[in-house]
């Protein structure tokens, strides 16, 4: 059942202090940009949001690898090639940590910031159901957007998509819609660094899905369950994310502009999400050794660098109890 628990973010006195402060910087012409400019704006462009399995300050990885013929050079820094692409390290995602974006929360207009009068009554209703995905944006991401609802520590605090949100917002800036038509972002998964790529039997994301299979679609063969998103059916709650057994999160929810531009270059390498997803399913089924190779590799990178929590496969693959299943951990 939903509580009341301890607050996050901001207090109610802080909210309404920034707020006074957006008040008299929009005033007077021209400061409040010129007060953003002087805070900063934070910047996506020209960020990595890839990591390499560099191995030169570690001897025996870099012995083992180098016998396999399995060294490609980043940077000046010697890392584990990819088998499929063998002049180019193998990439994985960043951990969400370092890889999450600011969306908006379920039921979003296209107007919202022009709506949006930062009231702090989505945040507050989220606070009190006890899901604490919303925090409100501060002095950081500049003044035009202070005070405004944002969901982005989902492997924390997912959207559960109640709505209680859109239900208490007094100006349509959050409508109450359909959870079918929400679309807060759309999650991609790594299939370098997702167990059920490389192996292992985890449908993890898939199940704590309030869609489920409506969402997620799977390849079944002696490689693995793999599984990958529909985006044109992800509402982007983050539900999958918080699930996900690999630390820092194999799957990570995007907003759909960045989506595109990852998915139609994957990590650099010239090739398309779907072309690259398709290059690891012929590997499989025409040259089982690069394919073990590519499985080997990424084991030895999830369980050893990344770190995998057994507990939430087994979870997982345990028996529904009552026919439901916690959407929280």
């Amino acid at each position: 059942m939903p509580r009341r628990s301890s607050r996050r973010g901001v207090t109610r006195r802080e909210f309404l202090q920034a707020g006074i402060a957006v008040a008299a910087a929009s005033s007077i012409p021209g400061l409040l940009v010129g007060v953003e400019a002087a805070l900063g704006r934070r910047s996506r462009e020209g960020e990595i949001y890839y990591e390499y399995f560099v191995i030169d300050n570690d001897p025996q990885r870099l012995q083992y690898y180098s016998l396999l013929g399995l060294i490609a050079v980043e940077n000046g820094r010697k890392c584990v090639a990819n088998p499929l692409l063998p002049d180019r390290c193998i990439a994985y995602t960043k951990p969400y940590q370092e890889d999450r974006f600011p969306l908006h929360p379920p039921g979003a207009s296209k107007d919202f910031y022009q709506r949006c009068i930062r009231c702090g009554l989505c945040y507050f209703a989220c606070s009190y159901m006890g899901y604490h995905a919303i925090r409100l944006a501060g002095l950081g991401e500049g003044l035009g957007k202070l005070g405004t609802p944002v969901v982005d520590n989902q492997i924390k605090y997912p959207c559960t998509l109640c709505m209680e949100c859109a239900k208490v917002c007094p100006t349509g800036a959050l409508m109450e819609i359909p959870k079918e038509e929400v679309r807060m972002g759309v999650a991609l998964i790594d299939p370098d660094l997702c167990w059920a790529w490389n192996g292992g039997d985890c449908k993890s994301c898939a199940k704590a899905c309030p869609y489920g299979s409506e969402v997620f679609e799977f390849t079944f063969n002696e490689w693995g369950v793999h599984t990958r998103v529909r985006p044109d059916r992800c509402k982007g709650c983050g539900l999958c994310v918080q699930a996900c057994p690999i630390d820092g999160a194999a799957i990570h929810v995007l907003p759909l502009e960045e989506y595109r531009k990852r998915t139609s270059n994957y990590k650099n390498t010239g090739m398309s999400y779907d072309e690259y997803l398709k290059l690891i399913l012929e590997t499989e089924a025409k040259d089982p050794v690069k394919a073990t190779q590519r499985s080997a590799i990424n084991t030895d990178y999830i369980q050893n660098m990344r770190g995998l929590e057994e507990k939430k496969i087994a979870r997982e693959l345990s028996p529904q109890r009552g026919g439901t299943t916690s959407r929280r951990s």
